[in-house]
Formats: structure tokens, sequence, C-alpha cells
């Protein structure tokens, strides 16, 4: 997949993100081409953020902004770890070998 590919999928599905992947791609040198960590990253974030997930996990860190006790904020933390390490490993697992 390309970055242009990549983009074209993030203006489509997330187009709030579409600013943030044009920065990534700014600050890398002329005629770069994506590498796998960096699709794998991006195709994370499209996954995340064109889904009801980009809600759930930021839902979780808002709660442990917003907590008093450091150990339930610890909890929350994790649990929206785990959301995206979960969508992370399914992103590696169809991307195979590319």
């Amino acid at each position: 997949m390309t970055a242009d590919e990549l983009r074209a999928a993030i203006a489509a599905d997330c187009p709030h993100r579409l600013d943030d992947y044009d920065r990534h791609l700014a600050a890398a040198p002329a005629g770069w081409q994506p590498t796998r960590a960096f699709r794998v990253l991006w195709w994370t974030e499209h996954h995340i953020s064109s889904s009801d997930l980009e809600a759930r996990i930021g839902g979780l860190y808002q709660q442990a902004q917003d907590s008093t006790n450091r150990e339930e904020a610890l909890g929350l933390i994790e649990q929206a770890g785990e959301l995206r390490n979960a969508v992370q490993r399914r992103v590696i697992k169809e991307m195979g070998d590319a």
C-alpha cells in the first residue's frame, strides 16, 4: 500500500485524522514510501478512528483523567491500551508479510 492509497482510505473513512496523517508524511524525506511500521500504525489508527472504538477508547482515557483513584485510572488506561493492541494485532495479521 502506498502513502497515497493509505491517505485516500483515511480521507474516506476518518477525515478528522487526515491532518495528523499529513503532518507525519510532511516530516518524511522526499520520495519516501511508508515502512511496514508506518503502515501498521496508520492502519491501526484508521480502524480505530473509523469505528466506535475511537469514542470507547477516548472515553476510557477521559475516565482515567477524571479519576481521583490512581489504581482505577491505571486500570482504565490499561483497558484502552488492550483495545488498541487488539486492533493492531488484527492489522498485522491482515497485512501478513506485506
